[in-house]
This record gives C-alpha cells, sequence and structure tokens, in this order.
C-alpha cells in the first residue's frame, strides 16, 4: 500500500502593526489539522509595541515558528516577497495578519494539490467579513481548470473581480517561486496572470473556507493610492486594461507564438470582462444608445404621424 504523502508546507505571515489580527492568524495556523508546517512571520519594523511579545510568545511555543524583523519598512510587496524567499515547503501560502482560516483549511488545499499534479493553486470557499464582523459567502468559478492555456487565460481576465481572491490559497513552490510579483497596486493580479500560464487553479467548494477580512490596509481608494504612491488619474484603468494585454509578453517560459496567442486571449477576455471595463464602453453602452435612437425616431415618427 502507497504511504500517502506529507508535504512541507510553508506558511508565510506579513505583518505591521496589527497585534489582535496577528495574535488571531497565528493561532488559526498553529491549530491547523494539517501539522507538518514551516511558519514564517516577517514583521515590517512595527513601531506598536504589542507585537514584537506576541511573536516571542508564539515562537517560544511552536519550534515550526521562525520570526525576522525588518530593520526599516520595506513596504507592503517586498515583505510578501520576502516570505516567498525564505519559503521550503513544497507548497507555500500567504496568511495575512487580520484574515483567518478554518482549522482544515490546508489539509484540504494541500489534498487538492496533491491529487491535481497539473494545479498551480488551490482554494476553498471564500468569506468576505466586514468591520461588524458580518460574512458574506463570494462565488468562485471553475473555468480555471482547462488543459488550454489560452481558454484559461480568456477565463481568468473575463472573470469578475472576486477571482482574484484566489491570491489567498496553496500555491505549489516550483511553479511560482520565481514569478515576479510587481511593486504596484495590481501586482497581486499580475502574479496571478503569470501563475495560471503555469498550470490550472483548483477551486475545492463546501469543504473549508478562508475568512478574508475586508476593511484593513486597502480600505479606500486614496489609501491605496497613498501606499502605492499613484500619480495618474488612470492608474486603475491602465492597470486592468494594457497591463492584462500586455504583461505576459515578459514571461519567459513562453514562446513567442504562445505570447502571440495570449495576447488574442486576453484581448477578448478583457472585452467581455465580468466588470465591463471594456465590454460597457465598446458593446453596451454604443448598443443601449443606438436602441435609444432608434425608439427616438420612431416615437417622433409616431407623432408626426399623429398631427
Amino acid at each position: 500500500m502507497m504511504q500517502k504523502r506529507n508535504p512541507l508546507v510553508t506558511v508565510g505571515i506579513p505583518t505591521f502593526n496589527r497585534p489582535a489580527g496577528l495574535e488571531r492568524t497565528l493561532e488559526c495556523i498553529r491549530q491547523q489539522s494539517y501539522t507538518n508546517l514551516e511558519i514564517i512571520v516577517s514583521d515590517n519594523c512595527s513601531t506598536d509595541a504589542n507585537v514584537l511579545p506576541i511573536l516571542n510568545k508564539h515562537a517560544a511555543a511552536d519550534s515550526r515558528l521562525r520570526v525576522y524583523v525588518q530593520e526599516k519598512n520595506i513596504s507592503i510587496v517586498p515583505n510578501f516577497e520576502f516570505l516567498l524567499s525564505q519559503a521550503s515547503g513544497d507548497y507555500f501560502m500567504w496568511a495575512a495578519d487580520d484574515d483567518f482560516w478554518d482549522s482544515n483549511f490546508i489539509e484540504v488545499c494541500v489534498n487538492g494539490l496533491d491529487e491535481n499534479n497539473d494545479a498551480v493553486l488551490c482554494i476553498g470557499d471564500i468569506k468576505i467579513v466586514n468591520l461588524a464582523n458580518q460574512e458574506k459567502k463570494i462565488s468562485l468559478r471553475k473555468g480555471f481548470l482547462q488543459n488550454s492555456l489560452y481558454g484559461r487565460l480568456f477565463q481568468w481576465v473575463r472573470s469578475e473581480g472576486e477571482s482574484k481572491y484566489f491570491f489567498c490559497g496553496l500555491y505549489r513552490s516550483s511553479a511560482v517561486k520565481k514569478i515576479q510579483f510587481p511593486n504596484y497596486w495590481g501586482g497581486d493580479h499580475m502574479f496571478l496572470l503569470e501563475a495560471i500560464t503555469k498550470g490550472k487553479f483548483l477551486y475545492i467548494p463546501d469543504q473549508t473556507n478562508f475568512y478574508y477580512f475586508r476593511g484593513g490596509s486597502s480600505t479606500s481608494n486614496e489609501r491605496i493610492r497613498k501606499a502605492f504612491n499613484i500619480q495618474s488619474a488612470f492608474f486603475y484603468s491602465e492597470t486592468y486594461i494594457l497591463r492584462y494585454a500586455w504583461y505576459h509578453f515578459g514571461f519567459a517560459h513562453l514562446s513567442f507564438l504562445q505570447k502571440i496567442g495570449l495576447f488574442f486571449a486576453n484581448s477578448a477576455g478583457l472585452l467581455f470582462n465580468k466588470d465591463k471595463i471594456l465590454y460597457y464602453a465598446l458593446i453596451k453602452k454604443p448598443f443601449m444608445d443606438l436602441k435609444s435612437f432608434i425608439r427616438d425616431k420612431i416615437s417622433n415618427r409616431g407623432k408626426v404621424k399623429g398631427d
């Protein structure tokens, strides 16, 4: 009888001035049913005096935990990158210091990746938690399990923004270790864009939950602009249109012909994007305007005949 695999999983926890959230995150991760864990915390030079005692307490209680304290604040994305660079597990996940998980989350995702060698990422159900601790379950798509590279990319780019929560899942480390994490708003989406060119995204419903806290570091466009020093008034549109259409041309693991094919697949995905970025501007609005024009013409003709 073949012995079941027990791969090492690295959990990277970026933290900054959130002692209460950090405490809950560490407890959630340490109490996971899957126990073969390497837990790495990178404190981004917190100024809150309550952070370090929490780290020391958990490190003393759990030999799986390793703590790094940055000498200066290296900003958000480099802190995430640092954690990935330190990971030695077969699988890897980021665990933000304001989110939480069901106790079987890692176990379910490990089993999913073990059973699907062509998947680079696995996640369970996602519930959004607001400041009032109210939970809202969001729908994820299964269209990213296609064998076709172009089909996966088309489905990914056209999908609604909620699909980007796949970022919070469990990764196959060998597939994502060399992926660049761009240091700008939307960089996590570009990270996922490259990841999905290397394999499928696996969604396992009705077995476990990830709880994403909405109300932390990215609660408004103003805070996002400040955090990433965004100057352009059109930055958010540029991120989803220009970058999604061209970003894959820098992927070293793809041939030039594949990149050309992805350009058309991505462009089509953008056109029919569920968030209606281009669909509204190029299809729906002109159609509505034409419909309104015809209706007005018919209405005016009726008035003339009535006179």
